[in-house]
């Protein structure tokens, strides 16, 4: 395997060639005379930038580019970058000292990182060849990357045989990266330098670094198509149609229903079922969910692995109607991933809701849970239901506020067939029915209409619903756990929420804060997300400098823990090496602009204050080696500082 560039063709082989590729440019650009002395691929790149794409020769730079927020979230959504991370790190390094950059592209053509020589990374920015920016030859013409993802090829790209004419200061050489047994690039590694320095061998590193990265891609696909045969395992013997997928949707096993049914001609699942399947995917990838397609209803069943999804068991349960064809339902039952152990914290506060929520778990009564968006209320019904004698009946969470009021009965409570125009023509079970037995957990309850308030105390009082368009009442056993971001006592107050129904849901109430009032808890947090952010970035050995877990203690979260979730994951992702520093944290955290520091009541000077900060002083305030001499760990002498009100001194 190549470990670097070698030295560059003698300037004047450089010279000859490139002015034989710039008459053929100019001839072709000016007039349209058909290039002659191009290699094969070049000449067909020439001809769709000109013909099928209309690219403009004369652009001065790349004209796409993503949002800062779009690329952090294709860099964190593509698992194929996640792995490749580490080994564009380690050749980065070696392409630093010859004049290259190493660039990273998806199978769109979106760049998502470039590492390598400064000089040239600055150098190669005036044409915006930088992280988010497009280089699909839709848009950009003949280019290493783009060319190399359209022919699916391993692909040089000489001065002037780019297409745009400000392209042709550099050479760039692109090397697709392949899944095993498919012919479509899923990614693509690009070196590029300056025409002037060109080295032949530098398609040889991009296309050793693609081979390095198809290794790993290989055996992380082994290890989850292991993950998803055993998930299939217990219902192989199943009379119903049974299937496992892929996120790609390569079956990897069937029964003989399935392939009696479906038919499994190619190995794949047929293109129409997919496209019902992919924006499930997208939108809740880690829920059961029920979908329509031709006569089958099928139950998708994700499979996860290290927390992320990687395909789903595909079950026929019941024949669909004809209207209702190629239409996926509404999220009904939510895995339960959160137990009482899972909540992290050493706040006084969080503790005492903790105490109250288990109280819960040992009755039915229901509850109502206060807090902010984002404090974690699922997480806690989720904990109240896992703990409770109903663990093994469905917890099912529906969002009051998203649900249209003419629309809230039919999803609450069911409709018979007929009931309404567009419904299914064999009726459909509500919500109270799907979750009897269980828990049904009602997010954001306050903003229920009032129409729904009422049929919701209906319900309370007794304990039956009456499907939409019927007559006959159904009896449910139903435990509800509400939630609130809002003051349920302001709202009764103002007449937007019924007195009674206040009373019937507010037996047991906890109020969970915000983290603003648990800075504490903000190095355990931050460290606990590291560790799952590391399996999806696809990094290992990660670590939160001191000035780091400073800047995310002195910020106010408005967010609470799902913003600051998202933060570490960003910065487990954007950080160049093995210690997140405040720079890789978003700029309003890493610099106080949207937050000053808390101010906090002195704490007297004590015998244990006074030595640990002594021994701080020691280090210099290093709470790493201070951390390791008296033999705790670094989050465990960060709480010991927060709990004694210790500070880094301000320079």
């Amino acid at each position: 395997m190549p470990h670097g560039l070698s030295s560059p063709q003698p300037t004047s082989l450089l010279v000859k060639r490139r002015q034989v590729i710039d008459r053929a440019w100019l001839a072709y650009i000016e007039d349209g005379v058909e290039p002659v002395g191009l290699s094969a691929e070049i000449v067909r790149s020439w001809r769709r930038a000109r013909e099928s794409f209309g690219v403009d020769p004369t652009i001065r730079r790349a004209l796409r580019s993503l949002p800062a927020d779009e690329l952090a979230d294709r860099r964190r959504r593509d698992p194929v970058f996640r792995l490749a991370e580490p080994v564009l790190e380690e050749f980065a390094q070696r392409l630093g000292s010859v004049h290259h950059v190493l660039a990273y592209f998806d199978a769109a053509g979106w760049m998502l990182s470039l590492q390598g020589h400064p000089g040239v990374v600055e150098g190669v920015s005036d044409i915006n060849f930088a992280p988010g920016a497009c280089w699909a030859e839709e848009s950009a013409g003949t280019n290493g990357p783009g060319t190399a993802i359209r022919e699916a090829r391993p692909v040089e790209v000489f001065a002037s045989e780019h297409f745009v004419e400000a392209w042709q200061t550099w050479s760039c050489a692109g090397a697709p990266i392949f899944r095993p047994g498919d012919p479509v690039p899923v990614g693509l590694v690009d070196i590029t330098g300056p025409w002037e320095i060109y080295s032949p061998q530098a398609l040889l590193l991009a296309k050793a670094i693609a081979r390095n990265v198809e290794v790993r891609l290989a055996q992380a696909q082994s290890v989850r198509d292991e993950v998803i045969r055993f998930a299939f395992r217990d219902g192989r013997g199943s009379p119903e149609p049974l299937l496992a997928v892929d996120t790609e949707g390569r079956i990897l096993a069937a029964n003989a229903a399935a392939a009696a049914r479906i038919g499994l001609p190619s190995g794949r699942l047929p293109a129409d079922l997919r496209q019902v399947l992919d924006p499930i995917r997208t939108a809740s990838p880690e829920a059961d969910r029920m979908v329509e397609w031709r006569d089958m209803r099928l139950l998708s069943r994700p499979v996860l692995h290290d927390g992320c999804p990687v395909g789903s068991v595909l079950r026929a349960v019941a024949p669909a109607s004809p209207a209702g064809r190629s239409r996926a339902t509404v999220r009904s039952q939510a895995p339960v991933r959160w137990s009482f152990e899972k909540i992290l914290s050493e706040c006084g506060a969080l503790e005492a809701a903790l105490e109250v929520a288990k109280v819960a778990s040992r009755n039915a009564l229901p509850v109502v849970l206060f807090g902010e968006s984002g404090t974690g209320k699922e997480l806690f019904a989720q904990a109240i239901h896992g703990a409770s004698a109903r663990s093994a009946s469905p917890f099912v969470a529906v969002n009051c506020g998203s649900i249209p009021a003419p629309l809230l009965e039919a999803e609450l409570f069911g409709y018979e067939p007929g009931a309404f125009t567009g419904g299914r023509k064999d009726g459909n079970a509500g919500k109270f029915e799907e979750a009897s037995g269980g828990t049904l957990f009602l997010d954001e309850v306050s903003e229920l209409s009032p129409q729904g308030q009422t049929a919701l105390l209906r319900v309370l009082q007794e304990r039956e619903i009456v499907r939409l368009g019927g007559s006959s009442p159904r009896r449910v056993d139903v435990r509800i756990i509400a939630a609130t971001n809002r003051e349920l006592r302001g709202e009764v107050a103002a007449r937007r929420f019924r007195q009674d129904l206040y009373y019937r849901l507010d037996v047991l109430s906890l109020s969970i804060p915000p983290l603003r009032q648990r800075v504490e808890d903000i190095p355990l947090l931050a460290q606990a997300f590291l560790e799952q952010a590391e399996a999806e970035v696809g990094r290992s050995g990660l670590s939160l400098s001191d000035e780091a877990v400073a800047a995310l203690q002195g910020f106010s979260w408005p967010g609470n823990v799902r913003q600051l979730q998202n933060v570490v994951l960003r910065a487990a992702a954007m950080a160049t090496g093995k210690e997140i520093l405040a720079s890789h944290l978003p700029a309003e955290i890493s610099l106080g602009v949207a937050d000053a520091p808390r101010e906090r009541a002195p704490i007297p000077d004590g015998p244990e204050r006074l030595a640990l900060a002594t021994r701080l002083d020691r280090h210099g305030w290093n709470v790493a080696r201070a951390a390791a001499e008296l033999g705790v760990s670094r989050m465990t002498l960060y709480r010991r500082m927060q709990r004694l009100g210790l500070e880094r001194p301000r320079s």
